[in-house]
C-alpha cells in the first residue's frame, strides 16, 4: 500500500532477501493511498512525522502518528487510507515468502530464538490486518535510538526492530504491547458519532466545542470524547485541527490565496505573529502561504 506510493520516491535499500526499507518524506499531502497489499506481504511504517489514517468499512478509524509504528498485513477491511500533512519516516516492506530464510537465519544467530509467524498472523487477523504500536516503552526506545543513528543506518535499524516486534507479537504475552483490543462501541453510539462528525465536517469554520457537540450526540462530554477517539483514532480537538488544516490546504490549492484560512484553522482572535507560528506548524503546502496570510 505505502510501498506502492513510495515506489519511485524516497531512498530504498534491499536490507536482506525479501526485506526492503525506504527513508522518505512526502511533501505533497494530504495524499490518498491505494488500498492494495499483495498476499503474504506486510508493511511496517516507523512514523517520524505526520499521520496516516485508515478508515474501516464499519466507519471506525485507526491513526498512526509521530513516533508510532503502523503494521499492515491486509487492506481488505479498509474503505480509505490517507497520509496527512508532511508524512515522514521509514517504511519496511516484507515479502514473507522470500524473507522466510532471512528470518530463520536471524533467529538462529540469536541462539535459536523461536518466532511463531502463525501466531503473528492470527494476532493481526484479529485486528483486521492493521494495528498501531505505541506510545510504549518499546516504541520510545526505538525512536530514541533512531534519532541518534546516521541516516545510512536507519533503514537497517528499522528492519531489525520490525523483526523484534514480530517476535514480541508471536509470544502469548505479546498483548503487553499498547495495542490491546477494546470493547466494540455500541451501534447507536457509532451512528450518532457519524452524524456528529458529518456536522463537524460541514461547519469547520464555526466554533465547535465539546459541550455543544456532546449535547448534539446526546452523550456525556466524557463518553463523547472517549468514543470519538476510539472510533476515529484522534481526540476531538486534534481531529478538528487536522481537518481544518487539510481544508485550508485544499482552498489554497484551488484559489492560490488565503481564503478565510485563519477562520478555518481556528486562529481567529490571535495576533498576527502567533497566527503565523500556528500556520508554520501546519507544514506542506501551507508553508508557502504563511507570509501572504499575515501582515
Amino acid at each position: 500500500m505505502l510501498a506502492e506510493v513510495l515506489a519511485d520516491r524516497g531512498d530504498w535499500s534491499q536490507v536482506m532477501p525479501g526485506v526492503r526499507a525506504c527513508l522518505f518524506s512526502l511533501e505533497k499531502s494530504p495524499l490518498h493511498l491505494p488500498l492494495r497489499l499483495e498476499p503474504l506481504h506486510f508493511e511496517a511504517l516507523f512514523c517520524v512525522a505526520g499521520t496516516v489514517t485508515l478508515t474501516r468499512r464499519d466507519g471506525s478509524a485507526l491513526t498512526a502518528g509521530a513516533r508510532q509504528v503502523l503494521l499492515l498485513t491486509d487492506a481488505s477491511s479498509l474503505s480509505a487510507a490517507k497520509a496527512g500533512t508532511s508524512l515522514e519516516g521509514v517504511l519496511v516492506a516484507v515479502d514473507a515468502r522470500s524473507a522466510r530464510d532471512s528470518l530463520e537465519t536471524l533467529c538462529a544467530l540469536l541462539g535459536g530464538l523461536s518466532l511463531d509467524t502463525e501466531q503473528v498472523r492470527r494476532w493481526m487477523a484479529s485486528r483486521n490486518g492493521c494495528a498501531v504500536e505505541g506510545p510504549s516503552t518499546w516504541s520510545r526506545a526505538v525512536f530514541a535510538n533512531l534519532d541518534c543513528l546516521p541516516q545510512s543506518e536507519q533503514a537497517r535499524w528499522c528492519v531489525w526492530k520490525s523483526a523484534e516486534l514480530l517476535y514480541l507479537l508471536s509470544a502469548p504475552e505479546g498483548n503487553a504491547l499498547n495495542v490491546l483490543p477494546v470493547p466494540a462501541l455500541d451501534r447507536e453510539v457509532v451512528r450518532v458519532l457519524g452524524k456528529t462528525r458529518r456536522y463537524m465536517e460541514d461547519h469547520l469554520a464555526d466554533p465547535l466545542t465539546i459541550p455543544a457537540l456532546s449535547r448534539m450526540a446526546m452523550l456525556s462530554a466524557t463518553t463523547f470524547k472517549d468514543a470519538f477517539r476510539r472510533l476515529y483514532g484522534l481526540p476531538v480537538h486534534a481531529w478538528l485541527r487536522q481537518r481544518r488544516m487539510e481544508r485550508a490546504a485544499e482552498l489554497l490549492k484551488a484559489s492560490g490565496r488565503c481564503v478565510k484560512l485563519a477562520v478555518l484553522m481556528g486562529l481567529t482572535g490571535l495576533e498576527p505573529e502567533p497566527a503565523k507560528q500556528r500556520l508554520e506548524q501546519a507544514g506542506g503546502r501551507l508553508r508557502s502561504a504563511i507570509d501572504a496570510c499575515t501582515p
